[in-house]
């Protein structure tokens, strides 16, 4: 089938400048705009919104940009120059030391912010681009952060430009399935961004087919009929293979690792009350629990206990804005990722963990069974026994061997195929 241009929205990435680390969302994102740049047989140009209205950039303009982000991320830089991960080891080594609170992600630049994002943008001299309306015929606008849909006046060209065919990657319905435990202010964007969904596109991208059902059964309740969905599972990406295995951290007890932002939906106070059980079992021969991530909605309310339990606090430690390498190097080395979430789109850290042979132990929702396969350890996640049970289980070199024997097997989706499966789709637009 022919292909046709691609119009790239390239807000989310710009404005991921801001931040030292990518998150897996930012990832997935970095990973479609670089395939397509290098393999796409059509144009490919960015579009976004700015001071001076939507406009549109060249190829040859978002190169060097991406570039430059990569940079800015560090997604190269070896676990030993890492100086997030320098400073985990140091709260490691002082468990008497004031807790550090994972930092929220910040979405409004300072002006540190503000010097990131003009390095990306003017990587190849001062670039305006053009009006959004130049670009190309026939195109398919692919949207794949939804970060920027509720910027007043993105969609203004849609009525001059018929032509367009928009597609939207949407990950999940979350904000709207269980509100309570969202941010308010992400709910609200997350209304505009199905209304824009809703009114602009011709098809979705999804990482698994229960985020396209809930989706659907969003629009459908808002009068909109459904949408062709393409239900495609995340890449992981190369960083995340098996030959990291087997390096655990100079620890003085075994750990696992839960990767996510600090927030309800995630479920971190679950984990909390299993190692609260764990410790009085095991006293100083517990393991650690390693939780990766900045602070989410209700952060300080969900990590209060570790300001007044003292033991909990010296086995309980975080790590925040590692690049990708130094994450990759703590989860190898655990004896399983946890991720006890209420909902998600699909789950990326444990199958991440899973394409390096790490066990996997999850609550038991669609998102995470669709991902994760027979692979994973289904639990509750609203019952802190069987949690326990697990991790116990796991603390055992024996079970931990076995569990790692059983996972071995498991193949993770790479970015070729990702990708390739992808274009299939886009080529039947």
């Amino acid at each position: 089938m022919a292909r046709r241009p691609i119009a790239y929205n390239l807000f989310r990435l710009v404005m991921g400048a801001i931040q030292s680390t990518p998150r897996g969302i930012d990832r997935i994102d970095f990973g479609y705009l670089s395939y397509l740049l290098d393999h796409w047989p059509e144009d490919v140009v960015g579009v976004m919104p700015t001071l001076i209205g939507m406009r549109c950039f060249s190829r040859d303009t978002i190169i060097p940009g991406l570039q430059r982000l990569r940079s800015l991320w560090r997604e190269e830089l070896p676990t030993t120059q890492d100086p997030a991960f320098h400073a985990f080891l140091a709260r490691l080594n002082a468990p008497e030391t004031p807790l550090p609170m994972p930092r929220p992600r910040r979405y409004i630049p300072d002006m540190e912010g503000w010097r990131r994002i003009r390095h990306v943008l003017l990587a190849d001299g001062l670039q305006f681009g053009r009006p959004v309306s130049r670009m190309p015929q026939n195109a398919i606008y692919l949207d794949v952060g939804h970060f920027g849909l509720t910027v007043p006046g993105t969609f203004n060209w849609r009525k001059a430009r018929p032509d367009i065919a928009p597609v939207f990657f949407v990950h999940d319905a979350i904000p709207l399935e269980i509100p309570q435990m969202v941010a308010p202010a992400a709910v609200r964007s997350y209304e505009k961004i199905l209304a824009a969904v809703a009114r602009h596109a011709h098809a979705l991208i999804t990482p698994t087919a229960a985020a396209g059902v809930s989706i659907n059964a969003l629009l459908t309740q808002r009068g909109k009929g459904a949408l062709p969905v393409f239900a495609n599972p995340l890449p992981i990406d190369d960083v995340f293979h098996a030959a990291r295995a087997g390096q655990p951290l100079p620890l003085d007890q075994p750990y696992f690792v839960m990767c996510g932002a600090v927030e309800p939906r995630k479920n971190h106070a679950l984990l909390l009350e299993v190692w609260r059980q764990i410790l009085r079992q095991h006293g100083e021969n517990a393991p650690y629990l390693v939780m990766a991530g900045g602070a989410g909605f209700r952060a300080d309310e969900i990590l209060a206990p570790l300001r007044s339990e003292p033991a909990l606090k010296r086995r309980v430690v975080f790590a925040e804005g590692l690049a990708s390498p130094a994450l990759a190097d703590l989860m190898a080395g655990a004896r399983a990722t946890l991720m006890p979430s209420f909902a998600e789109g699909f789950g990326l850290p444990p199958v991440e963990g899973l394409a390096m042979g790490v066990p996997a132990v999850l609550s038991d929702i669609p998102a995470h069974r669709e991902a994760a396969g027979a692979f994973g350890r289904y639990l509750s996640p609203t019952q802190a026994g069987p949690w326990i049970d697990a991790v116990n289980t796991l603390l055992s070199s024996e079970e931990a061997a076995r569990e790692r024997m059983r996972v071995a097997s498991f193949v993770p989706n790479r970015w070729t195929d990702h990708m390739r499966r992808a274009s299939g789709f886009l080529e039947t637009l």
